[in-house]
């Protein structure tokens, strides 16, 4: 469902717009046709024209969620028991308390989704990062998911699958504006691209 006031998605049991605070509750049938009519009127641009940055996807603070709880707890141990006893265990605690601390920290840097006018570039990992173009056309195979808590703190999951294998980009911040952009690129591309040309320089 599309508000009829400023035309973003929301959600069928929204009673207001998240988006311009319109009231919906005796406007449902109008947001439906206001969208569908939205829909068709967009064009992607055409595939010569220069590529240009419209969005870049933001990870949510929720992904260095274990490095923050874990980094007191490995200082903890480093210098009550580390230093203290110098055993092959107390290396093994050590490393098994790095590999969570700073995985994520690194991740959270390398992960990338960005939205052009032609394509959704996305990289995955760290040592050998996964790096996948998507072209806006078939933007609708990124699928956004959230659990319960993702809900709560405003984070989601992107999933997708590319030459036969699934990946998963977690984490996402504002999962509904990437949502509003697979499911109408051209749309996005148009105000991204009208509301680049009326800011002031």
């Amino acid at each position: 469902m599309f508000c009829p006031n400023c035309g973003k998605q929301i959600k069928d049991s929204d009673n207001f717009c998240r988006y311009c605070g319109n009231d919906l509750r005796n406007e449902v049938s109008t947001c439906e046709t206001a969208g569908e009519s939205d829909i068709e009127e967009y064009k992607l641009p055409e595939d010569d024209g220069e590529e240009l940055v419209l969005y870049d996807i933001k990870k949510h603070w929720m992904a260095l969620f274990w490095p923050v709880v874990l980094t007191p707890v490995f200082f903890i141990y480093f210098w009550t028991v580390f230093l203290n006893t110098h055993s092959f265990f107390s290396w093994v605690i050590v490393l098994l308390l790095l590999l969570p601390i700073i995985y994520p920290v690194l991740r959270y840097n390398s992960d990338k989704i960005i939205i052009t006018t032609k394509y959704a570039h996305i990289k995955l990992g760290v040592l050998n990062p996964e790096e996948i173009d998507i072209p806006l056309k078939k933007l609708d195979m990124l699928e956004v998911s959230q659990s319960a808590m993702g809900r709560m703190l405003d984070y989601g999951m992107v999933s997708f699958s590319h030459k036969s294998e699934r990946f998963d980009y977690g984490y996402i911040k504002a999962p509904e504006e990437l949502q509003y952009i697979i499911d109408n690129p051209a749309r996005f591309v148009h105000e991204a691209l009208e509301e680049d040309n009326g800011s002031p320089v």
